[in-house]
Parts: C-alpha cells; sequence; structure tokens
C-alpha cells in the first residue's frame, strides 16, 4: 500500500539555484561493486551468495540542466532537469528507456517565497534520504526497507504544483504547500493514474546552523486504481543535528491503517577526507497479508574524498523480518535503493532484493 503513497517532495525549499545567470550542466557518475547472500530468517531459502557490476549504490547517475535568469523587480525564474541512467548497462529505469526523467521543475521566486511546477521527487522518500547517513542509497540505505512504514522506494509526483513560503519569522524557516492530481511510483506496476487522484501534502521546515527539521502531513485519494476509493495519511516527523564531532539523524513515519516505521543514524568524520557511518532502519506493516509484520536492518559505511569531486564509498548492511513472504526489503532481501525500478540506479535484477545481507564499494564522481 505505502508504494502508492507519495508526498510532493520540495524538501529543504526549491529556491532559485545559487548560480550565474545561463545553464549549468551538471551531474554524476556512480560505479563498484555489490555483493549479497545469506538466508532470510523465516525464509527458508538459503541462497548464494552473489557477486556483480553495479552502478549508482551511492546515488543517481545522472545528468542534469540548471537555468536562472533575473527577471527584475525582484523576481527570479529558475529551472532544473535530471535525467537517470544505467552506467553498468546503458538502460534506464524502463524499459527499452536510455533515460529517465528524475525531476524537471520551473520555479518562479520572490519576495512571496518560490512557486515551483512540474514533476518532483515524493516528500516521503526525500526526508526519508535526508535523515538518513546514508542518503537512502547503498546496501545500508533506509529506502530499501518496504512496508507500510519507512522506505518503500523512491515516488515522484507529475503535474505538481507547490509553494514554499518566504522564512516564517524566523531564520531557516519556511512552509510548503503542495498539490498533485497525478502520481507517478518509480515501481511501474504500482503506477496510480487516472485524473480523480488527489494528493495534497502541507509541513514545516527548519534548516539553519546545526540544526534541521521537518514535520509533514499529507493525504491522498486513490481512485481508479482497482482499490476503489481510499483516503490515506501520513504524517512524518525527521531531524538532524551537526554536534561537529559527529552528527545524528532520526525520522518518524506513520501510515494510516498501513504501518510505521522509524530510523536513526549517525555519521562521525574520522579525519579531514574520511567520514563513518552507522544507521538502523525498521518498519511495521499492518493489514493484508503482511498483518504486523517487521522488518529491521543495521548497516555502517565509509567514504573518502579522493578529491573535491570524487568519493570512494563501501557499506554494510544485514536485515532481519519477523515471518516468511513479508516483503522485507522490497523483494525479500538486500536492496541498494527502493522500488522495483531499483535499475535507475543499476543492472539487470539490481532493483530487486536478494539475501539477508550486503556489502558494496564503488567510485562516484561528481560534475
Amino acid at each position: 500500500m505505502n508504494k502508492k503513497l507519495l508526498a510532493v517532495a520540495l524538501a529543504t525549499a526549491f529556491a532559485a539555484p545559487a548560480m550565474a545567470e545561463g545553464v549549468q550542466i551538471y551531474g554524476a557518475f556512480d560505479v563498484g561493486v555489490l555483493v549479497r547472500g545469506g538466508s532470510e530468517d523465516a525464509v527458508g531459502d538459503a541462497r548464494d551468495t552473489r557477486y556483480q557490476l553495479g552502478s549508482g549504490m551511492n546515488g543517481h547517475n545522472f545528468i542534469g540542466f540548471k537555468m536562472s535568469e533575473d527577471l527584475g523587480n525582484g523576481l527570479t525564474l529558475s529551472g532544473d532537469a535530471q535525467f537517470a541512467f544505467n552506467l553498468d548497462s546503458g538502460e534506464g529505469a524502463l524499459q527499452g528507456s536510455a533515460l529517465r526523467t528524475i525531476t524537471s521543475t520551473l520555479a518562479l521566486s520572490g519576495d512571496f517565497g518560490t512557486v515551483v511546477a512540474g514533476r518532483t521527487g515524493g516528500a516521503r522518500a526525500a526526508w526519508i534520504k535526508k535523515y538518513d547517513p546514508f542518503g537512502g542509497f547503498g546496501v545500508a540505505g533506509a529506502l530499501a526497507v518496504t512496508g507500510g512504514g519507512v522506505g518503500g522506494g523512491e515516488d515522484y509526483a507529475n503535474n505538481v504544483v507547490a509553494w514554499v513560503t518566504p522564512e516564517l519569522g524566523l531564520t531557516g524557516l519556511k512552509g510548503l504547500l503542495a498539490y498533485t492530481s497525478t502520481l507517478d511510483s518509480q515501481d511501474v506496476n504500482t503506477k496510480v493514474t487516472g485524473s480523480s487522484d488527489r494528493l495534497y501534502a502541507i509541513a514545516l521546515m527548519y534548516d539553519n546552523g546545526p540544526l534541521s527539521f521537518v514535520l509533514n502531513h499529507e493525504k491522498l485519494t486513490l481512485i481508479g486504481n482497482g482499490e476503489g476509493t481510499n483516503d490515506l495519511r501520513v504524517y512524518t516527523a525527521g531531524a538532524s543535528y551537526d554536534f561537529g564531532v559527529a552528527k545524528v539523524y532520526g525520522l518518524y513515519d506513520g501510515l494510516t491503517n498501513a504501518g510505521t516505521g522509524w530510523q536513526v543514524g549517525v555519521s562521525a568524520p574520522v579525519s579531514e577526507k574520511t567520514t563513518a557511518k552507522m544507521g538502523y532502519v525498521t518498519t511495521k506493516v499492518r493489514g493484508g497479508t503482511n498483518n504486523e509484520a517487521e522488518c529491521s536492518k543495521v548497516g555502517v559505511g565509509l567514504t573518502h574524498d579522493l578529491s573535491k569531486r570524487t568519493r570512494f564509498y563501501t557499506d554494510a548492511a544485514y536485515l532481519t523480518q519477523a515471518e516468511a513472504g513479508t516483503g522485507c526489503a522490497n523483494q525479500g532481501g538486500i536492496n541498494t535503493y527502493g522500488g522495483t525500478h531499483g535499475s535507475a540506479v543499476g543492472g539487470t535484477g539490481f532493483g530487486t532484493g536478494y539475501g539477508q545481507w550486503g556489502f558494496d564499494a564503488g567510485i562516484r564522481h561528481s560534475f
């Protein structure tokens, strides 16, 4: 159920890009190795260890375009579009497609705040990533733990209209109002379409100094997807605080009649270029065949900056689930990204879960 629920994600606000007027080309290349294996507790198949080349394990492989123009009178027009691809296979997220649109937005900013229109990422997934020391990706990332609570893949919203307020009397404090009538999950089998599907989102966001937090509420009405009419609500609260010697993260996520989940994590600089990470994510699914099913994952990782734009990363994770067939970590195992079409960040079969433990290591170059 939760894979059909998405929020409209404008995370820390779609302010105009901090760049000179004109068009900026940017993106990232990410490739490495992935090892997965082990049985899954109550799932009775002891699986062989699998080794494979993978891409996008530390974040999307993508190419992006940003533009910004000063319109005068305090108004700025800005646009941003990102297109994902698989470095190791040349495929996009959808079969036969070389590129997949991640986001594509046009925004108008002024004293009134920022008005955004276009295709955006789901707020719920955006904040799961923001308050996860692994950014949601990799075998230790929180996004790949499914269920009614935390995780369930990175969802997207088409035809979004959203307003990010100016600061609400306190530096770093902003509000978000958003609406869309067309939902699009990365998981093509759970794509929700139809002009009657509606989602409203309201959030309070704060980012200033060492403290960041979000309070988010959404209402989603699903019509015409074979399940009748359903009103679903999601409540998300996340926060992080940077103590200097370490940064701590936490998030709670609840979906009415479907489940709850939470995640905690910490990252700490080991040296000027090296950062160690640790995280724990758990979710409890309610209703249907997954009645009161639980899934948990613990992960550790390390990143090392080889230069200003090139990073080495490695992660390891171990997961448990309460009973067989509960869908722990997407389709029953370790995954590096949520959603069946994790192929947006990996090769064939990369998006589906496998095994009880996993390890990844790779290099990511941003430009």
